[in-house]
């Protein structure tokens, strides 16, 4: 699980901001991590991650805890949200229901 290597924090955390900016609009780029991924090919860059859908449950309410953080809009909240929500499958895909 990803909250095992805690050394992966920053650079998840990095990924994470990349792939919020590119969703939203701004100029940045997510750039796939693995070789043979395709871009924004979630479910191949974290399939080894074993990620359960309760794990991605809090991290998408802790992007919204941060996202009212910055008093983002509840519009532009809401879209950023769904975004992430709509790739909860590929990101769960290597999980496996012990």
């Amino acid at each position: 699980m990803a909250h095992e290597n805690l050394g992966r924090l920053p650079g998840l955390k990095f990924m994470r901001t990349l792939w919020v900016c590119e969703i939203t609009g701004g100029p940045q780029k997510v750039s796939p991590t693995k070789p043979g991924s395709r871009h924004l090919g979630l479910k191949e860059a974290h399939r080894d991650l074993k990620i359960s859908p309760k794990e991605f449950d809090e991290v998408a309410a802790e992007l919204g805890r941060s996202l009212n953080f910055a008093t983002v809009p509840a519009r532009e909240k809401g879209e950023v949200l769904a975004a992430f929500a709509a790739h909860k499958k590929d990101v769960t895909a290597g999980y496996k229901i012990p």
